[in-house]
């Protein structure tokens, strides 16, 4: 089994947050070492249960069944692995040496092919701004306008048809990365979601965890409001509704917090805590009823706005692995999704059953190619443009970060 590409470091980087996990997967380890290939199993499979979806776990516990004579097990596992990770072969793992010579392992090999194969958007643009880390976008139909924000520098940048891209704010006080835009339905405010980031190039350290919504006037680009949350957070992303209230996802406390179209404070809407495990996008259901919001780990969840009560979507459809979603867009009973927590990454629509509970069906939109890294993105009419190579590799272990070329590249699918 490839050790050195899922590394105990690399897993226990992830898993930073919880002792017992790291410390059952050294167990694990060992096991395997010891050629305990049941104990091996045993161990992976409870971390899968802990915290589903880790693809280095996935992987050994596919492996794990494999070494025990569960070869249906080991091909159900490997089926679900490649839908994070579709460039392994396999073939060259002694661990699945039972299964490599099955039919059902050259369906495998087949499926592989095309979970890689290259699927182009419609058409992309160049805007020279990859040096800013750019992450969310949204439009302005009134100015004709995307704004867009950058994790670097925390500016906004505004681009116009036809023109040069301008720095439309920069960051102010109590500003960090800028992960989440959106403009209200009266198209008169810009909302603005930062988080403090060491990605950000004026990081502080005591600032760590905080982050602000910012509220600016979108005509004279005037910041009339700053809303502070300090320690422990992070905006992973915001939406305004058609009442004008303002709904912001917070991927380290794991809650859903709000500015009430009524009242001039933020405020914590749902904890998600107990249920989730890191929020990431968020969009809103036809008749704003519910919000639809990716936990980066473990797929998508519903929330009724009105009971506050949260459920994970059902798969059933065939060859759907909910995992690694940035960005999400509803729009005509189906979820636009943005994976970039997948190998490689892509952009997908999820058909929807009618009560918006289950997932029926899925289509992949862009795939490898020129896609890099998919972040956010906005629907303008039948059109949908989003970020493509938001350049979170670009940064060294040491925290230096160099981009190759400076285009940013915003896709395009009809």
């Amino acid at each position: 089994m490839r050790k050195n590409l899922y590394s105990l470091f690399v897993l226990c980087s992830i898993l930073s947050y919880s002792q017992s996990l790291r410390d059952i997967y050294q167990e694990g380890m060992n096991a395997y070492e010891e050629k305990n290939y049941e104990l091996f199993k045993q161990k992976m499979f409870t971390i899968d249960t802990m915290r589903p979806n880790y693809p280095a776990v996935v992987y050994n516990l596919a492996g794990g069944y494999a070494l025990t004579g569960n070869k249906v097990k080991s091909i159900e596992t490997l089926n679900k692995y490649i839908l994070m990770d579709a460039t392994q072969d396999f073939s060259k793992d002694n661990d699945f040496a039972a299964i490599i010579e099955s039919p059902d392992f050259e369906q495998i090999v087949e499926k592989q092919k095309l979970l890689t194969s290259i699927i182009e958007p419609t058409d992309l643009t160049k805007i020279p701004i990859l040096s800013s880390h750019p992450e969310s976008i949204t439009y302005s139909q009134k100015q004709k306008a995307f704004f867009i924000g950058g994790v670097r520098d925390g500016n906004i940048w505004k681009v116009e048809q036809d023109a040069d891209p301008i720095i439309w704010a920069e960051s102010p006080k109590n500003s960090w990365s800028v992960m989440g835009l959106d403009i209200s339905p009266d198209n008169k405010h810009l909302w603005v979601g930062t988080s403090s980031m060491s990605n950000y190039a004026s990081y502080i350290q005591n600032e760590e965890g905080f982050a602000s919504v910012l509220k600016y006037d979108l005509k004279s680009g005037e910041l009339l409001e700053t809303f502070v949350l300090p320690g422990g957070h992070n905006f992973g992303d915001l939406i305004a509704d058609t009442k004008g209230n303002i709904f912001i996802s917070d991927g380290t406390a794991n809650k859903l917090y709000w500015i009430e179209n009524t009242e001039n404070q933020l405020k914590e809407f749902a904890d998600l805590s107990n249920q989730v495990f890191n929020l990431q996008g968020l969009t809103l259901n036809e008749n704003e009823t519910a919000l639809f919001l990716s936990d980066y780990i473990d797929g998508i969840y519903k929330l009724d706005l009105a009971s506050k009560a949260l459920a994970k979507l059902d798969i059933v459809g065939e060859g759907i692995l909910i995992k690694g979603i940035d960005g999400l867009y509803f729009k005509d009973n189906s979820l636009l999704c943005l994976h970039n927590g997948t190998t490689p990454n892509r952009v997908v629509k999820y058909l929807l059953s009618e009560d918006g509970n289950s997932i029926l069906s899925k289509e992949t939109l862009a795939q490898s190619g020129s896609l890099g890294e998919p972040t956010q993105g906005i629907w303008i009419g039948d059109r949908f443009y989003f970020i493509m190579n938001s350049p979170w590799a670009a940064y060294s272990q040491d925290g230096i970060f160099s981009t190759e070329g400076d285009s940013l590249f915003i896709g395009i699918i009809e």
